[in-house]
């Protein structure tokens, strides 16, 4: 690719980027399913983005569970310019009163100022300025759809991938460039122009040089509050301050989904199909993809990857994006009533010479695609050959095996990363250990029960990625069901018949999403927060809190809790959902009338807890079911609750086992070590850990064998 194809400044796209921390990083993929450039490099002990791929969408670093995503802006440059005093011109993107918990917004340019800022102004004076440029745009309709250039994402997706519809881009700035050139007009090159946003792709976009010139750094407001935070400036105790720089009006709006049309002066029109808006990461693209394959046909379309800059990566405040939106209407309603409409126009007027044009270029980075030989290759070598084994599980982050074997033979992934080829993997290891442990006097009980706990690990993670998604798709339309109903019920007279039927769909819906809840406790690996932890105490508390339900008033208790047990590093919290579980499941084999006996004790370097039940015991074929995810007997049973105390005692170094008799009852052992300092940052054993040690197993035997001359 030659640097007329690739026109970014080398200067700016060395200080805007994202960077991955792999030693937080737990190969979960999330961000690889997320990605819609699939920019994400799988290497065998890393991750990396790759640069040219990247549209900087920020999905990835807003939706990882561990933080492992980070990103560089130019506050650490503003940070210089503020010792060197000077003068500086904070914009602030139009969603802000939204995004950032600020007292008001005229405190907030007090804070700015005292933070070293020496003016601050509203960016939404550029989204005037292009609204008009885009309304002269739209009343000359050619015959090809226009696309606004308003989304940097959106841009830069164009760009990379869809360069046959560069064309179709508007030619017009975006709103932070247009204030950038009017910030540099009124006051001289020499001012340095800093725009705030929730946004990453902007960092982007002030690398381009078509643009070069018009602002100086971009920051994030996060990395606004860090720079208040650490100054101690408290926002909401500050007295208020006018903005500064040319006022906007209706600009103030274009945060939100339709914005840009109604500051050109239209409202939305579902029947009018010749403009549209589009928004959300998997609307967006799939409606880009369609215009390029001639399915979509419009004049003028509005595509956001966000829900509106309202719902930028970088927002902190915890409120939803229809909470964001109407902050941003009654925000802009305000300011216009104070303002008269013949002197905005006016103003406006007088920057009626500011270039708002600018060039857009293709900047492809399509791969090669691979022959079908080299993708049936992969597909084989991980045994993923249609139409039997394509499994299409996701978990790899690819939609398909075959969109994962595309991606392998191009080099931005690796097969191992298949959780399902693993497992297999694993299995082939352990039988060849299997077929010379009686050379090495090898336990075949302890190689069984190795390989059973490493298949175990291998499906509950793959299992739980598929939990997390499904419980996510579930939860909003389980979420309107559950409204609507509730709406439908309170409009209804009190002997009407259909009540009947809402209040069953309101209490199956109910009763999903408790098993939705169930799915999201299983699939998050929730971090320990240990501590020194009493087990008898914790024993006492959890007994405390079920002892007077209506299901213990004819179970029989009885403790054996050993005195001298010693205090343990771990997460009450969690054990003590363990015991809850345990001790309920005992409490309904036993259909709430029996014996139930919990004992302690120590034994060499760990704690045994035993709660045994006097219930039916349970049947052989289940015993090696029991700790399965979903594996229940209980007609409404969501067969959760076993595998998440077993996940919770193997994070702490621990085992949980269980010795049945049919007739006689069944015990849960619970086995925690004394000292579990190596554990005490609270990491679970992962599946590389796993590999690990068989790859280490494997290497001992080899040199084993070694040495006996086999």
């Amino acid at each position: 690719m030659n640097k007329a194809q690739h026109p970014i400044s080398q200067e700016k796209s060395d200080l805007y980027g994202i960077d991955v921390n792999n030693r937080k990083c737990r190969r979960c993929l999330y961000c690889v399913q997320l990605c819609p450039a699939k920019a994400i490099k799988l290497e065998k002990e890393s991750i990396r983005i790759i640069p040219e791929r990247c549209i900087l969408c920020g999905s990835c670093i807003s939706a990882c569970p561990h933080q492992a995503m980070s990103y560089r802006s130019g506050l650490s440059d503003v940070k210089k310019i503020f010792l060197t005093n000077e003068k500086t011109i904070a914009c602030l993107d139009p969603a802000f009163p939204a995004v950032f918990d600020i007292g008001t917004p005229r405190q907030l340019v007090t804070a700015l100022k005292k933070l070293g800022f020496s003016e601050v102004w509203e960016g939404a004076f550029g989204a005037e300025l292009v609204s008009q440029a885009y309304r002269g745009l739209v009343q000359r309709f050619s015959d090809q759809p226009i696309i606004s250039s308003f989304c940097p994402v959106i841009v830069f997706y164009i760009q990379k991938y869809l360069p046959q519809l560069v064309p179709n881009i508007a030619r017009i700035v975006s709103p932070m460039i247009a204030v950038g050139r009017v910030a540099k007009k009124i006051k001289g090159k020499e001012w340095k122009i800093i725009y705030l946003t929730p946004c990453l792709a902007q960092m982007g976009e002030v690398s381009s040089p078509e643009v070069a010139g018009a602002i100086d750094h971009v920051v994030t407001f996060r990395d606004i509050k860090k720079m208040l935070d650490e100054a101690g400036i408290e926002r909401k105790s500050l007295s208020e301050s006018d903005f500064d720089g040319p006022k906007p009006f209706l600009g103030r709006i274009v945060s939100v989904i339709g914005g840009l049309n109604r500051t050109m002066g239209d409202s939305f029109d579902v029947l009018d199909d010749e403009r549209s808006v589009t928004y959300g990461r998997r609307r967006a693209i799939g409606a880009l993809n369609q215009l390029a394959n001639g399915y979509i046909q419009a004049k003028f379309l509005d595509f956001l990857y966000c829900a509106g800059c309202v719902d930028g990566p970088f927002v902190d405040r915890e409120l939803s994006v229809l909470g964001r939106r109407q902050i941003v209407a009654r925000y802009a309603k305000i300011e216009m009533e104070k303002q008269d409409v013949s002197k905005v126009l006016a103003e406006l007027d007088s920057y009626a010479d500011v270039d708002l044009s600018r060039e857009y270029v293709a900047m492809e980075q399509k791969l090669p695609m691979p022959t079908e030989e080299q993708i049936r290759a992969v597909l084989k070598k991980m045994d993923k050959m249609p139409p039997h084994n394509n499994l299409d599980c996701r978990a790899c982050g690819y939609a398909t095996c075959r969109e994962k074997a595309i991606a392998v033979a191009q080099g931005i992934t690796e097969a191992e990363y298949c959780l399902p080829y693993l497992l297999e993997q694993s299995k082939k290891i352990y039988q060849q250990l299997e077929k010379s442990h009686h050379a090495l006097q090898v336990s075949h009980q302890e190689l069984e029960q190795a390989q059973y706990q490493l298949i175990r690990t291998e499906k509950l993670a793959a299992l739980g990625q598929l939990a997390a998604g499904v419980a996510h798709e579930i939860n909003n339309p389980l979420g309107t069901i559950t409204i609507y109903a509730h709406i439908l019920l309170k409009g209804m007279e009190q002997d009407d018949p259909r009540r009947e039927d809402l209040m069953l769909i309101i209490s199956e819906a109910n009763r999903t999403k408790e098993i939705v809840q169930g799915l999201l406790s299983f699939a998050r690996e929730t971090k320990l927060k240990p501590g020194e932890t009493n087990i008898n105490e914790l024993l006492e508390d959890t007994l405390g809190l079920l002892v007077n339900q209506s299901l213990f008033h004819n179970i029989k208790i009885k403790k054996t809790l050993s005195s001298d047990l010693p205090n343990i590093f771990a997460d009450a919290t969690q054990l003590k959902q363990v015991f809850l579980n345990i001790i309920l499941n005992g409490a309904q084999a036993m259909e709430g009338k029996g014996n139930l006996t919990i004992t302690t004790a120590q034994e060499k370097n760990q704690i045994r807890i035993k709660i045994r039940d006097s219930g039916p015991g349970i049947p052989p074929e289940n015993v090696r079911k029991l700790f399965n995810p979903f594996f229940t007997t209980k007609e409404k049973g969501t067969g959760l609750g076993l595998a998440i105390s077993y996940g919770i005692v193997e994070r702490h170094g621990g085992k949980l086992d269980v010795e049945t008799e049919l007739g006689k009852g069944s015990t849960f052992i619970i086995s925690l070590p004394i000292t579990t300092t190596e554990r005490a940052d609270g990491e679970a054993i992962t599946k590389n850990d796993l590999v690990q040690t068989i790859n280490t197993g494997r290497k001992n035997y080899g040199q084993k064998t070694k040495n006996l001359n086999y």
